[in-house]
């Protein structure tokens, strides 16, 4: 049975089976593979060979002329440093960051867990680093302003919605549905509450 794990073709469908961005890089964090979540989201046929913050559109990648991993913000970069860790013997497991991209002229904050491993093949090391997409979970536990009395939320604009308004703005697709709990169904249905 381990014979079938030493097939490259085995080894791609499983790592392109996990819905998180998997990426083989070396240790100057040059993309090496990418898996099906990588692919999705890191498009285009100049994608291999290139550094990481160069292709993911890292908001710092063009703060000095030689891109990704030559700027002033560079040495605080949680992905570079999770790859210097693993490549220095020193695994790097679940660390959170903020991811700052640009996409069509503004920059997104994506909230990520990055881990990093180094693993050897032919006697060269490579570094296998994970990003978790943690976005819905950090929105789900940051604070969220709600009014004492309407029970409206403010937004980051400084307005206030419905909470209904707000739940389906920031998680499409979540199913929400009305009812009244036992106490508002006496204050306000009180011959029905029996």
């Amino acid at each position: 049975m381990d014979a079938i794990f030493e097939k490259a073709a085995f080894m791609r469908h499983a790592l392109d089976a996990v819905p998180s961005i998997i990426m083989v890089v070396d240790e100057d964090v040059r993309v090496l593979y990418r898996n099906k979540a990588a692919r999705e989201l890191l498009k285009g046929e100049k994608i291999y060979s290139r550094r990481a913050g160069d292709v993911m559109h890292c908001m710092h990648s063009a703060d000095a002329p030689g891109g990704c991993g030559t700027g002033p913000h560079c040495a605080d970069c949680v992905l570079r440093g999770s790859v210097n860790s693993a490549f220095s013997g020193k695994a790097v497991l679940r660390a959170p960051t903020e991811v700052r991209v640009s996409a069509k002229g503004r920059e997104l904050v994506l909230p990520a867990l990055i881990s990093a491993s180094v693993f050897g093949m032919d006697g060269v090391l490579y570094a296998l680093v994970v990003l978790e997409d943690i976005s819905e979970l950090a929105e789900l536990r940051s604070v969220v302003p709600i009014c004492s009395s309407c029970k409206k939320i403010r937004n980051e604009q400084g307005g206030w919605e419905p909470v209904e308004t707000y739940i389906k703005s920031r998680l499409p697709g979540s199913p929400l549905s009305h009812g009244l709990c036992p106490d508002c169904l006496k204050k306000h249905y009180p011959a029905n509450s029996d």
